[in-house]
C-alpha cells in the first residue's frame, strides 16, 4: 500500500508543462506521412487489390486456377494485369497520384496552421503582458515600456485592444 502511494505521489507524476509556439519536428513528419501515404495507398488500389479491377475492367485478366490451388488461394481465379495494359494501369495510377497530391497541396494552402481563435488569444495574452508591463514600468509611458522592451509588442491593436478596453469599462 504504501509502496503504490510513494510511486504514484514521486515517480509516476505527469511531466511539466513547457509551452511551444507549434509541434516541432512533428509538422514534418505527419507531412511526410501524408504524402508517403498517398503513394502506398494507390499501389495497394493500382496492383494488390481487386477494387481498380471493377472500374476498369478491361486492364485484367481472369486466370483460372486448378482445384488443388484453389484450396490453397480460397479462390478458383487470379487477376492480373491483361499484358497490353501495363502501361494504361500504370498511366491510371500516376494520374491518381497527380489528382490526390495536388488535392493535398491546396488543403495545405487552404487550412490555416493556427485557427483565428487561437491566434486571437495569443494576441490577447500578449497584449494583457504588455498592459501589466506597462503598469509596473513606473510613469505608464509606452516610451518608457518601448525603452525598458526594446520593442513594441506585435499584434496587440485592433480586435484585441478593443475587446479588452470593452472588458476594463464594465
Amino acid at each position: 500500500m504504501y509502496s503504490d502511494i510513494f510511486k504514484l505521489s514521486y515517480i509516476t507524476r505527469r511531466p511539466t508543462v513547457h509551452r511551444v509556439t507549434n509541434i516541432g519536428v512533428w509538422s514534418v513528419l505527419v507531412k511526410g506521412i501524408v504524402l508517403l501515404s498517398v503513394f502506398t495507398n494507390l499501389y495497394i488500389f493500382c496492383f494488390t487489390s481487386q477494387q481498380l479491377m471493377t472500374y476498369a475492367p478491361s486492364l485484367f485478366q481472369i486466370i483460372p486456377l486448378s482445384a488443388e490451388e484453389a484450396l490453397k488461394s480460397g479462390s478458383d481465379h487470379v487477376h492480373v494485369i491483361a499484358p497490353d495494359a501495363g502501361m494504361a494501369v500504370a498511366t491510371t495510377m500516376m494520374s491518381l497520384e497527380h489528382i490526390i497530391l495536388f488535392l493535398v497541396v491546396i488543403m495545405w494552402i487552404m487550412v490555416p496552421e493556427t485557427t483565428p481563435s487561437v491566434k486571437d488569444e495569443l494576441a490577447r495574452r500578449e497584449y494583457v503582458k504588455f498592459m501589466e508591463s506597462i503598469g509596473s514600468a513606473g510613469g505608464g509611458s509606452v516610451a518608457a515600456v518601448t525603452e525598458t522592451l526594446g520593442t513594441k509588442p506585435k499584434k496587440l491593436w485592433g480586435k484585441v485592444q478593443t475587446d479588452f478596453t470593452k472588458t476594463l469599462r464594465s
